[in-house]
């Protein structure tokens, strides 16, 4: 080849090397030219592999073209690219091989076992060598090894330029990662949404390999793990033990670690690499702080073998990466706290406005049963405290135990159509709120009813002394369940939790009751709100207690100036009554008198004597009225001795026998024996047990049953009070008739008023009046439909009453 011949060919593999083809055409253009112009039989390009120390065939070609490489390629030690000669080849094979066993290369060069080799480099590095194969030996003259270096140079400088742009390309494709990344983590407070989509944006290395996020808590205990892309079980077992493991250590350890086959073994690593190419580990770290790990476990891919060990630029990558992820972290940390002080604030405001409102509330409630259910809805409702379940405990003082008087749950939320309003707000009214507390303790559930049942206990002394303790200062405490449920095995029932606030309603005197609620939701500085309405609540029972005491005082004080009205209607009444009887008296005498005697002059059985007898009953009913009311009116002149009463009652009863006989009327006397005297007037006393006796057999009469059983039940015992100071004997005179109605019995001791057809209305005063000249008193245990008992309670000693 000649000196023209050699500048044509030299033109032409620059123009090859300058063209834009992919770097393996243009290495076989330049090649298949190379032995079109007879430089060589063939030629074969062995280059370094990327991150090892050995050439690898890359391509060979002759006359004919692109020869076919043997699999796995033939490799030879790298050149020094300080090595500037060109040096021969040779392969001595004796014996034709047999491709089943044969080395590759050695069947690649068997037919070409002749050659010279010339290093493809530039000023500062070595990137394979130039092979130039032939079957028989031959020798190249200087002038062509100068001519073949220049060409290898010019084809290392297109080695060079394809590193140069594949390295530029890989630096743009880790910007454009970070970019996408970091924009994303800009746009999203979710790091788990961004980590999810790491193999999608990644380079080849982060694709191709298993991810894991680990986010360490604020109070260190177990990390928040996030794992993705792991291809089994066994993987993913192995995987998240090395993560555990690791993840204390990557606490104290602030840059990034890898871990493949060039580490050091370890344990921890004994069958990684069955799975696995290589581990490496990012702490996100922000401001000093150590928030998190992220990992990633690489598989075993082809693609990823030759990318290992990572260079620099790699670890670059990784660093920037985790701080982007690490400021992320921290932000979506800061943010939660954000949150969950805006949450807080946002309950504080509810509390503070629901205690407001439950001032209003509560001082508008008429009723204890009310102000105590308002006070637990406040507790348990979601717009409150959110202190679900709660149960009031009431101390019954008459009996001095303890009984579950209210229970109360979370109420429903506000109705759909007002979803979107505050229940507690001011706009809402006060009735509306006051329901919506109110249905807390509404719709118990069976079971918890029948825990209710049982919850009683009969007093707190042998209650732990932290209960006692908080009941004692008599303020809202929280305390841990165990030394509230050893009270009552329903406690636990009622009140799940591991924390119960215990909220004292003080009395005057003593507790009046004890609220528990669960307070796992509430914290320390919530009490102070709760003590606000609780509070309220301790002042609005007592205004409802002394409402109660004004209510009962002025309906005493009207029913004292009723009394005396009708007591002064009375006296006007009797005086009148009395001047009326007093004019009446006289001429009814006159009329009676010879009315009788009329009576008896006219014949028997005739018409006349019919009519005159009606007149004479009549005048003695008059008469009777007017003596009635002269009694009624006249001062009571009562003469008191020792009187046997089981003696008056026979003697009275004995008036009856004819009449009782007569109407079927059965009496039976039950007398107490032995009984003493007593001091009274024994006339009254009978003129009392005739009225009431006769009203017993009226009763009877008008009661018109056939079937029920008539009879009249005369009763005397003696009682005394606890210190046998206040001895008395008590009459009960019981019938069977159809008892007085409902609507009159207030009325039946006024003065004339009656529910016969033919009654004067005096009879029960006057044994009102008698009794009560007599210290005495006088009860109606009225039955409708089932008869009437009067009790007459009278002292065995008449005790005199000064002027003064």
């Amino acid at each position: 080849m000649n000196d023209q011949e050699r500048y044509e060919t030299l033109t032409k593999v620059i123009e090859i090397s300058s063209s834009a083809a992919q770097i393996n055409d243009r290495l076989m253009q330049i090649a298949h030219f190379l032995c079109i112009k007879g430089v060589v039989p063939t030629i074969a390009f062995y280059l370094l592999q990327y991150r090892d120390h050995y050439l690898t065939l890359r391509l060979a070609a002759d006359s004919g073209g692109k020869l076919r490489l043997p699999a796995p390629p033939c490799s030879y030690v790298q050149p020094d690219h300080n090595d500037p000669l060109c040096r021969p080849i040779t392969t001595h094979i004796a014996t034709p091989l047999d491709p089943a066993i044969a080395n590759p290369e050695d069947l690649f060069r068997q037919e070409r076992p002749h050659g010279w080799s010339l290093p493809l480099t530039d000023e500062t590095h070595a990137y394979g060598i130039m092979a130039l194969l032939n079957r028989e030996p031959f020798t190249i003259d200087e002038q062509t090894i100068r001519f073949l270096q220049v060409v290898c140079r010019q084809i290392a400088s297109c080695l060079r330029e394809d590193i140069l742009k594949k390295r530029a390309r890989k630096k743009v494709n880790r910007l454009k990662f970070l970019h996408r990344i970091g924009a994303r983590l800009n746009a999203s407070e979710d790091l788990q949404s961004v980590f999810s989509q790491l193999p999608d944006e990644s380079p080849v290395f982060f694709a191709h390999s298993t991810s894991v996020l680990n986010i360490f808590t604020a109070d260190n205990t177990t990390p928040q793990t996030i794992d993705q892309g792991f291809n089994g079980k066994i993987q993913r077992d192995l995987g998240l033990k090395i993560s555990r493991e690791l993840a204390a250590q990557t606490k104290f350890t602030p840059h990034p670690t890898v871990v493949d086959k060039n580490s050091p073994p370890t344990p921890l690593y004994e069958h990684f690499f069955d799975y696995f190419s290589a581990h490496i580990t990012l702490p996100l770290i922000s401001r000093g702080v150590m928030l998190g790990t992220l990992e990633f476990f690489l598989d075993r891919d082809p693609k990823i073998q030759h990318l290992l060990p990572l260079e620099k630029p790699d670890l670059e990558l990784l660093k920037i990466l985790a701080v982007h992820m690490a400021a992320t972290l921290e932000r979506s940390h800061t943010q939660s706290q954000l949150n969950a002080a805006n949450q807080a604030d946002l309950m504080r405001t509810r509390q503070l406005t629901i205690s407001h409102r439950m001032k209003n509330a509560l001082l508008a409630a008429d009723s204890s049963e009310k102000i105590i259910r308002l006070t637990l809805g406040a507790l348990v409702s979601n717009e409150g405290f959110s202190c679900s379940p709660a149960i009031y405990l009431d101390y019954q003082e008459k009996d001095d135990f303890w009984r579950t008087l209210f229970y109360a749950r979370s109420p429903q939320s506000f109705s759909n159509t007002n979803s979107n309003r505050n229940i507690v707000d001011d706009s809402t009214p006060l009735t509306t709120l006051t329901d919506h507390l109110l249905a807390a303790s509404l719709d118990i559930p069976t079971a918890i009813a029948s825990e209710i049942a049982k919850l009683k206990f009969a007093d707190l002394e042998t209650a732990p002394g932290r209960f006692k303790q908080a009941l004692a200062e008599k303020k809202p405490a929280i305390i841990a369940a165990r030394f509230v449920t050893t009270l009552h095995p329903a406690l636990a029932t009622l009140i799940p939790g591991t924390e119960i606030i215990i909220i004292p309603i003080p009395g005057k005197e003593h507790l009046k009751g004890v609220i528990l609620a669960n307070a796992d939701r509430i914290k320390q500085q919530d009490l102070s709100f709760i003590n606000l309405f609780t509070d309220a609540a301790t002042l609005a029972l007592d205004n409802t207690e002394l409402y109660q005491l004004l209510q009962n005082s002025l309906a005493t004080l009207n029913s004292a100036q009723s009394q005396l009205t009708q007591n002064e209607k009375l006296v006007a009444l009797g005086e009148m009554a009395t001047s009326i009887a007093h004019e009446i008296k006289n001429p009814l005498l006159s009329i009676g008198g010879f009315a009788r005697r009329l009576h008896k002059k006219i014949p028997d059985n005739t018409r006349e004597k019919s009519y005159s007898l009606v007149i004479t009953k009549e005048i003695e009913r008059l008469e009777e009225i007017v003596n009635n009311v002269l009694s009624f009116s006249r001062p009571a002149s009562n003469i008191f001795s020792p009187q046997d009463i089981n003696q008056l009652i026979k003697e009275t009863t004995d008036l009856f026998s004819r009449e009782l006989k007569k109407l079927e009327i059965e009496l039976k006397l039950q007398l107490a024996p032995e009984m003493p005297q007593v001091e009274c007037d024994g006339n009254q006393i009978k003129q009392v047990l005739i009225n009431l006796i006769n009203n017993s057999i009226h009763a009877i009469a008008d009661s018109g049953s056939e079937l029920k059983e008539h009879r009249i039940n005369i009763r005397s015992t003696p009682f005394c009070s606890i210190d046998k100071h206040d001895e008395r004997i008590q009459i009960e005179i019981e019938d069977s008739g159809s008892g007085i109605q409902e609507q009159v019995i207030h009325d039946i001791f006024n003065p004339f008023f009656t529910t016969k057809h033919d009654g004067t209305g005096l009879g029960l005063p006057i044994c009102h009046r008698i009794i009560l000249n007599h210290q005495g008193k006088i009860q109606i245990n009225n039955q409708v439909g089932r008869g009437v008992k009067v009790a007459v309670c009278l002292p065995f000693k008449h005790k005199t009453v000064s002027n003064n």
